[in-house]
């Protein structure tokens, strides 16, 4: 059941059990809880659906990872904030280091590997 008074959460039918049991599954719904904490306490303004789209844009670009080259801080890579993807197959990432605040720009190809075969992408 699609997004609806019925369904306002969107939820579908899904089966993690083969995952669910790892400590990170919750670990990542926790991050997300928190963000929606972030972004209701800064009052931000976003729609359900708009929500569910951008936790999936996170989740697509992690591949796309990169690292802060003014403060090299290793802890913690930084996921795009911003992609423009060209039609030639090139993706144009925007960064900011949540360490030092430095932005940058990343270009990388699109037929970058999936993280699943790229286990040690962080």
């Amino acid at each position: 059941m699609p997004n609806s008074p019925e369904n306002p959460a969107d939820v579908r039918n899904f089966d993690h059990t083969r995952f669910a049991h790892l400590p990170e599954y919750n670990q990542a719904a926790h991050a997300l809880n928190q963000l929606i904490h972030a972004i209701t306490r800064e009052d931000i303004d976003m729609s359900q659906r708009v929500w569910l789209k951008a936790v999936r844009d996170m989740a697509a670009a992690i591949p796309f990872t990169d690292m802060c080259n003014n403060c090299r801080n290793l802890d913690v890579p930084a996921l795009p904030m911003k992609t423009e993807i060209s039609a030639d197959g090139w993706l144009a990432g925007a960064y900011q280091c949540h360490h030092c605040g430095y932005r940058w720009t990343c270009g990388w190809s699109t037929s970058t590997p999936h993280y699943f075969s790229a286990p040690n992408a962080f």
